[in-house]
């Protein structure tokens, strides 16, 4: 019996129009009526999920920054952060300069989570300006050598067109940096231009969670995962059932071990009722849990 469900936010809880269906709601307000835990896990920031949670209105636990920092919803604290060393932070950036690759770094909560931009030359620069213009306030500018210093870089993204892209983040994997390829981006370029996040060696939405189930008691193999991108997979195959989407990439759903409707058909609901509801009904039991909330 699964205790923990762990949903990935885009292309999984919300529909094509950013919003949790009713149905879904129902899903999670049902397992979380008969004592499961669920918690969200995403690869945006804190800022851009809370708004989520305060809809559903329900205090989850959230994994954000792709598990570089687990959250602490009920009592609004962090539980867990992994931020950037001196020594990686200058490996990643210097790399992506050389390259001349879109380069923001994503500070922590506690520098509120602000953009942190450098001077790139070229294409990837100049969309980098265009996207940011529509959120002043939101980023500072850092000379090269300055970017070093800042403490709490949780995510590097990168950006570029794919085949340019992806050499470099195969030579930073290479060196133990976990990255997740994030696909084409809706920005006016062409060729299309890609991101990548990147974070330090061993954070993945699996090392969040795990987290949050050691808290809870339980391992990961009582969690069931659901999600549909290239970023959910280390928790898909770590967790005891992981979950793709009907939405989901092909390889993604190859490497899960169950896929469900998409997230336009209220896949989410399908997975916690195939997968909690009807078993913890035929077995009669429920699972007092702390709750969060």
């Amino acid at each position: 019996m699964f205790q923990l469900i762990v949903l990935d936010i885009d292309g999984t809880l919300l529909d094509p129009s950013d919003i949790v269906t009713p149905v879904v709601r129902d899903a999670i307000s049902k397992a979380r009526a008969l004592g499961v835990e669920v918690a969200l896990a995403t690869g945006r920031r804190l800022r851009s999920t809370r708004p989520i949670v305060e809809e559903l209105g329900i205090a989850l636990p959230l994994v954000v920054h792709n598990g570089a920092l687990v959250w602490d919803t009920a009592h609004d604290r962090p539980l867990h952060q992994a931020p950037f060393d001196r020594s990686t932070l200058a490996l990643v950036t210097q790399t992506a300069l050389e390259h001349e690759l879109g380069l923001i770094l994503i500070r922590g909560p506690q520098s509120d989570e602000r953009i942190v931009l450098t001077e790139i030359p070229g294409q990837a620069g100049a969309l980098l300006e265009a996207a940011l213009a529509t959120r002043p306030g939101d980023a500072e500018r850092l000379p090269p050598n300055a970017l070093l210093d800042l403490p709490d870089v949780l995510t590097i993204d990168l950006f570029a067109p794919e085949e340019r892209l992806r050499p470099v983040t195969a030579r930073l994997a290479e060196r133990g940096l976990s990255l997740f390829h994030a696909g084409p981006l809706e920005w006016d370029a062409t060729p299309p231009f890609w991101a990548a996040n990147v974070h330090m060696p061993g954070t993945s939405k699996a090392s969040g969670v795990a987290v949050l189930a050691r808290r809870l008691g339980i391992t990961l193999k009582e969690v069931l995962a659901v999600g549909d991108g290239e970023n959910d997979l280390p928790l898909l195959e770590a967790a005891g059932l992981g979950v793709a989407m009907g939405n989901a990439a092909p390889h993604v759903k190859a490497r899960a071990d169950a896929v469900v409707r998409g997230h336009d058909e209220d896949g989410v609901a399908e997975a916690i009722e195939r997968f909690v509801l009807e078993p913890l009904r035929e077995s009669g039991l429920s699972l007092p849990l702390q709750r969060s909330d």
